[in-house]
């Protein structure tokens, strides 16, 4: 098989490939999050480690509360110094 036979080979399933699901249910509580407290979940500012379904919870929990304590339910401290 010679390198363009590879490389066209390679680019169709690339294209072909679905794109991935969007978390419908993320996104309308992420919607009530903003609507509460003015603005959306600081998902940079975020570990990778923390789980979607955590940061749904907390959101939740957030919403209910009527508190924005995200980051305390989330465990993430920030500082000068370093994140986590």
């Amino acid at each position: 098989m010679n390198i363009d036979k590879k490389v066209s080979d390679f680019m169709n399933a690339f294209i072909d490939t679905p794109e991935p699901s969007v978390d419908q249910e993320y996104y309308q509580i992420e919607e009530q999050y903003k609507a509460i407290f003015g603005h959306t979940v600081p998902r940079a500012m975020l570990p990778d480690s923390i789980s979607m379904g955590s940061i749904k919870s907390a959101m939740k929990t957030c919403i209910e509360n009527k508190k924005d304590t995200l980051f305390e339910l989330l465990g993430v401290e920030l500082n000068d110094e370093y994140l986590y």
